[in-house]
């Protein structure tokens, strides 16, 4: 764990208990005692200093210190800060079968997307069920503490495709197998867009989008991209568009 990310009911208190499975980490895990320091992050991503006050087997009580610009803290990591500058991407991935879905989630995580949706769309061999948002919400929790992250990112609950068009508020390019216009480069694409605000990448399920899904996110001028490489898992592909079109953000 290189940091730690608060829970959703943390209001900014000067002390803080952690839960059951937490503490037992802190003390068995990473072996920290009394008066140890360990980094933070609230659900937005604001930075604190946990100091240990007091432990036993089923509870850690730390005191908290809010860190501020220019701020020194005790520890021998280097961690990311949050660069404004940096491309806000939100990853819409179609469900996939299996624990692919688990899989994309970490990886994307760690990447340091802004927010992660789960699209129903028409050839989904899986069935996305709600029972598996808890299992997620910990996946996401615990990639960003391995990572660093500076991104405290979100998991937004599956939705349906037509409602998921309905609803888009954002540049979004998808990636389609055949490209359905070849007129631009990729990077000539990237750069028709304004990088400072939030951008959407979708990635479709093993089975690819139908033509009725493509022609509708055209109608809503999202923008279409291939990546001119191998047949990709879905999986892999997610990764790999994150990483390009974030190269390509930072680069203009």
């Amino acid at each position: 764990m290189r940091q730690y990310v608060l829970p959703k009911y943390f209001k900014g208190d000067s002390e803080f208990k952690l839960n059951k499975e937490d503490s037992q980490y802190f003390i068995k895990v990473l072996r920290l005692k009394k008066k140890d320091k360990i980094f933070s992050r609230d659900q937005n991503g604001v930075p604190y200093q946990l100091t240990i006050m007091s432990y036993d087997k089923n509870s850690c009580l730390c005191k908290v210190e809010k860190i501020n610009e220019g701020d020194t803290f005790e520890t021998t990591d280097t961690l990311p800060e949050i660069n404004e500058e940096r491309p806000k991407l939100n990853l819409f991935q179609c469900v996939c079968k299996g624990k692919k879905n688990e899989s994309i989630i970490r990886m994307a995580t760690e990447f340091g997307v802004e927010s992660i949706t789960l699209i129903q769309s028409k050839f989904c061999i899986a069935k996305k069920e709600s029972s598996n948002n808890q299992r997620y919400e910990k996946i996401i929790k615990e990639a960003i503490q391995q990572s660093g992250s500076p991104v405290i990112t979100k998991f937004n609950d599956v939705i349906n495709f037509k409602d998921f068009i309905k609803n888009l508020d954002m540049p979004l390019f998808f990636f389609h197998q055949i490209s359905l216009e070849e007129n631009l480069t990729l990077k000539e694409k990237v750069n028709s867009i304004d990088p400072k605000k939030p951008i959407g990448i979708l990635i479709g399920p093993e089975g690819g989008l139908s033509d009725e899904e493509c022609s509708l996110l055209l109608e809503k001028k999202a923008i279409p991209v291939t990546l001119k490489t191998n047949i990709l898992r879905a999986e892999t592909a997610s990764i790999v568009a994150l990483s390009t079109i974030h190269t390509l953000l930072v680069e203009k």
